[in-house]
């Protein structure tokens, strides 16, 4: 038997490096396609269209819209139609209006 001082860093675990799996590698390359679309809006008259490929599914590009407009471009309007996704700050046509104010 043999007895040492250690330290608190023998016992840590060890991180391990792991390589992204595909489904990782296609949500950044995803999000970062649709950061690059955001920045394109600079005015209130640019509207993008994002057309889907009839591999991607509407609601993971719906979900995936959403979360980059709230973590880049808070304020951005989104609307579907078939399998296009607008985007733009302006009020886009055809939505159903929100919420209505309280009478009274």
């Amino acid at each position: 038997m043999r007895i040492r001082s250690a330290k608190f860093e023998e016992l840590k675990p060890k991180s391990r490096e792991r390589a992204l799996s595909p489904r990782q590698l296609a949500a950044l390359k995803r999000e970062d396609e649709i950061r690059k679309a955001l920045g394109r809006l600079k005015s209130d008259e640019d509207v993008i269209a994002l057309e889907l490929d009839p591999a991607e599914k509407i609601p993971t590009m719906r979900a995936a819209v959403k979360k980059a407009v709230a973590a880049h471009k808070a304020g951005t309007n989104m609307a579907i139609r078939g399998r296009t996704i607008y985007l733009s700050t302006a009020k886009l046509p055809g939505g159903r209006g929100g919420r209505k104010p309280k009478a009274g």
